[in-house]
């Protein structure tokens, strides 16, 4: 890393309503049209977006999408060397034998051992490794291991350990691309920010980060690159928000509290155009409150954290309660199950999911007589369907595949049918390829979702399609004319709205500092499962006191180091001030929970990123027997702040100042 502040890479800060989208393609049709000799990069993080950014502007000298896509069609060409695959064995023997070796005992990897044992007539690493020509992208949720075809996940890490391995590729991106652009650099996973950082340095090519650290939503981003980032140029801030109101603009300042950061309303809007001022209800009835707002709001957006009602009250309680019971969604993963329910991007790396996705939209299609789109769609989806049996060469052929796709919707429309009976019909048509058949009932945790009712899908495509119910993560960069926060505390994602408004009402919060704490505390639990070999979440009574002394050394190191921090004060003390007092297992984990510290910054992206979808009419409403222990000074912050806190005991809101 360079010594002090590079001249070639810039992160430009972006929050929300400041025109960031139009800001990259400014910048991409001025650079295109002095510098005619150069290719521009723009990595965005979904698919939607690179359409959107990408939208009327043909030139071959640019390219939009996602890291997937570029490593799929840039760094993957590198993928057929043998040092490569040697690097791919060697990266993930130790899973490769315990999958030869089923070390779990699990009875559908025997099942694979034995189809790949009949294919190939032995199972063994030398085998495996002499029928790999190349290391793929999936273009789906889990590995292939026996094919050395990568995850979502996996390609992400493997591609970081090949660069690092051979530099080479580096230069080859740097003499490539001279303008690099990666949107939402804030949800971007370490390793990828590490690639191209290391790619540009000390090079002519320039780098730009662009996003809003109170925006981060998922947890691809880990924090192994805070110390590069002090090294960017960050005199670039898009400091207008075209969005909304000056009230609500001041209230987001208020908010974020950095004065580095802070928005100016645009010119042209006015806070004329609210039909209430931004507004605080503590209230003693949320759901009556909520719906009596709704009545006189018939077009409010109502935000919510991922409760499970809401997804009841959609029709679909089934579907969420079999994805909460997944071990892939538990808190600590990166996604969680209203991540994969209600975000595409998230879904994509849930493979029965986006199974059950593409067949309800090729089944819309086939229902609207666009049966040119489904056979296009069809073979578009080839990594989940088998195209190559949907192809028309005769007439006769039309006949053979209406016939197939009406048995799967005859299927698909059945109210009885469950998730597994759809699936099995899929697998008997040959419709679905034997590989996500295979990756889905191989999967443990979708048992949990196999009796689960097809029309549950349904009512979630439909719901999503135009939802007028979401969660603060499901309309990040969307906004309404009117919206009301639900301020609800959350297990999964963990979400301490509550913890969050105590911290508010004591400190000064401010994003820079609390994620820094956040860091700190999260390296210091993993140095000490590190050094002590378990997760301290599997501490016992029986084992602690060999380890004791070793997790006692680092404690005492963070103890000393932050004691006066607020972050700490508020937060830890009481339970690091126990554990002092007695040194017992039962204590030590209570010290050493990540969403303690997590689960009140979480709230606080959160209850920034709900308030900026506000155009016009923003109201928060806050359950008055969560913040009664400290109501009296969370009522002046919220005044401070610029909203104006009424009390609520009945099911009528007045909206009227």
């Amino acid at each position: 890393m360079a010594d002090g502040m590079n001249n070639n890479v810039f992160l430009v800060n972006a929050p929300a309503g400041s025109g960031k989208t139009t800001w990259i393609r400014h910048q991409v049709e001025t650079y295109l049209l002095h510098n005619p000799n150069d290719n521009i990069l723009c990595i965005t993080y979904t698919n939607r977006a690179a359409e959107e950014l990408g939208r009327d502007l043909e030139s071959t000298r640019v390219y939009f999408g996602t890291i997937h896509s570029f490593i799929n069609d840039f760094i993957s060409s590198f993928f057929s060397h043998s040092a490569i695959i040697d690097l791919y064995m060697e990266t993930y023997k130790d899973k490769i034998c315990e999958r030869i070796e089923n070390v779990k005992q699990d009875s559908n990897w025997a099942k694979s051992n034995e189809r790949y044992k009949e294919k190939y007539g032995r199972v063994d690493l030398e085998t495996i490794h002499s029928n790999i020509r190349t290391i793929s992208y999936n273009e789906a949720p889990y590995t292939s291991l026996y094919k050395g075809a990568l995850s979502h996940d996996d390609l992400i890490s493997f591609t970081k350990i090949v660069v690092d391995r051979f530099p080479v590729i580096r230069k080859k991106i740097a003499d490539k691309y001279q303008l690099i652009f990666i949107d939402e650099y804030q949800d971007t996973a370490a390793d990828v920010l590490h690639i191209f950082y290391t790619a540009v340095v000390d090079k002519k090519t320039k780098l730009y980060l662009l996003g809003d650290k109170m925006q981060q939503i998922y947890r691809n981003y880990n924090g192994e690159f805070e110390e590069e980032f002090k090294t960017f140029d960050r005199s670039i801030n898009l400091s207008i928000n075209y969005r909304t109101t000056p009230k609500i603009v001041s209230i987001l300042n208020a908010i974020y509290n950095d004065d580095a950061l802070k928005q100016s309303p645009y010119d042209r809007n006015s806070d004329d155009t609210m039909e209430f001022m931004p507004k605080v209800v503590i209230v003693t009835d949320m759901e009556k409150s909520v719906s009596a707002f709704r009545k006189k709001y018939n077009d409010v957006l109502v935000l919510y954290l991922s409760n499970k009602s809401r997804f009841h009250n959609i029709g679909v309680g089934e579907l969420y309660d079999a994805y909460h019971k997944m071990d892939k969604y538990k808190y600590g993963r990166k996604y969680s199950e209203v991540d994969v329910l209600t975000k595409e991007d998230a879904r994509s790396n849930d493979v029965l999911l986006t199974f059950l996705f593409i067949v309800d939209q090729l089944i819309r299609k086939y229902k609207q007589e666009r049966y040119g789109e489904v056979i296009r769609d069809i073979s578009r989806q080839h990594t989940y369907l088998n195209a190559e049996k949907y192809v028309i060469n005769v007439h006769s052929d039309k006949k053979i595949i209406k016939s197939l796709i009406e048995s799967i919707v005859f299927q698909y429309d059945n109210i009885t049918t469950t998730i597994d009976g759809l699936l099995n019909k899929c697998i008997q048509e040959e419709f679905v390829k034997s590989e996500i058949s295979n990756a889905i009932l191989e999967d443990p945790d979708y048992r949990f979702a196999k009796d689960v009712k097809v029309q549950e899908v349904k009512r979630l495509a439909d719901y999503l399609a135009n939802p007028r119910v979401s969660t603060q993560h499901g309309v990040k960069g969307e906004s309404h004319d009117t919206v009301v926060i639900v301020a609800d505390n959350s297990n999964n994602p963990p979400v301490n709205m509550t913890k969050f408004f105590e911290l508010w009402s004591n400190i000064d919060i401010k994003l820079s500092e609390f994620d820094a704490f956040y860091y700190a505390y999260s390296e210091m639990i993993q140095a000490i499962e590190k050094a002590i070999g378990v997760k301290c979440s599997e501490l016992k009574a029986d084992s602690y006191s060999s380890v004791s002394g070793m997790i006692d050394s680092i404690l005492q190191a963070f103890i000393s180091k932050y004691a006066e921090n607020p972050y700490f004060v508020h937060l830890l003390k009481t339970e690091m001030d126990n554990y002092n007092v007695k040194k017992n297992v039962t204590n030590v984990k209570k010290c050493l929970k990540e969403g303690i510290v997590y689960g009140p910054l979480c709230a606080y992206r959160l209850f920034y990123v709900g308030c900026s979808r506000a155009r016009k009419n923003l109201a928060i409403m806050i359950r008055k027997n969560e913040v009664a222990d400290f109501e009296s000074k969370l009522r002046s912050r919220l005044k401070r702040c610029g909203f104006e806190v009424e009390y609520n005991n009945s099911t009528s809101i007045d909206v009227n100042n």
